[in-house]
């Protein structure tokens, strides 16, 4: 049975044409650590532009070509195996600005600690330049929500826009120049992470480049080094 469908909240995938290649989609979901007493799940979608975002890196002039979306939803019933997720029940936690179609991440996940981890890819097209891209490119950038991991508190509303918390332990927060949100920094296209249930170390997939794929201990407020 149908649990949850945003497929009508996604942009027309095939990035080249219907049928064809696309890094948009229905990314990522996570399960709230008291999913079965509260019914929460998040999710991260690849959206049509739709109003403005509370991050992006879109110069005047130009327009993104979609947005990164990650939205809470409730089950109303959570330990009834017939419940579904109610299609109402969708909060906007998060709307970022997309560059290009590629280099989404996308991962969402829960670590030990009960924080969500959010997976951000660079923007996309390639060495992480080009309209969307900072000087320097975006994964250099800790001032700049792309190109990193997030780690955000859902039930809190201390951030920008009031719909999500920064933890107080967050390893930038409160230092000038740093998006407080900000878990690590300098990656092109962290797709997965996980944390490892016995230890809780976390481990991160890096899309490369041509030549290197990479996979990663997570540190609070590591740089991982992309573009240079």
């Amino acid at each position: 049975s149908v649990f949850l469908d945003v497929s009508a909240r996604l942009v027309p995938l095939g990035a080249f044409g219907p049928g064809t290649f696309d890094e948009r989609g229905f990314l990522g979901t996570a399960f709230h650590p008291d999913y079965a007493n509260n019914g929460l799940l998040y999710t991260y979608t690849s959206e049509p532009t739709a109003g403005p975002a509370d991050f992006s890196t879109i110069p005047a002039g130009s327009t993104p070509n979609h947005q990164a979306v990650i939205l809470e939803w409730s089950n109303p019933d959570p330990c009834n195996p017939a419940s579904v997720v109610d299609p109402a029940s969708a909060r906007e936690l998060l709307r970022i600005d997309e560059p290009q179609f590629n280099h989404n991440g996308g991962a969402l996940n829960f670590g030990p600690d009960g924080m969500l981890y959010i997976a951000l890819g660079d923007g996309g097209q390639a060495d992480d330049q080009g309209v969307g891209h900072v000087e320097g490119g975006n994964g250099q950038d800790p001032s700049n929500i792309l190109g990193s991991i997030l780690r955000i508190d859902p039930n809190g509303s201390n951030s920008a826009n009031g719909k999500y918390g920064i933890p107080a332990d967050n390893p930038f927060l409160g230092m000038p120049g740093y998006l407080a949100e900000i878990f690590a920094y300098g990656f092109r296209n962290p797709f997965r992470f996980s944390f490892d249930s016995l230890s809780g170390e976390m481990y991160i997939g890096d899309v490369g480049q041509n030549d290197i794929e990479e996979v990663s201990l997570g540190v609070a407020g590591g740089n991982y080094g992309w573009n240079i």
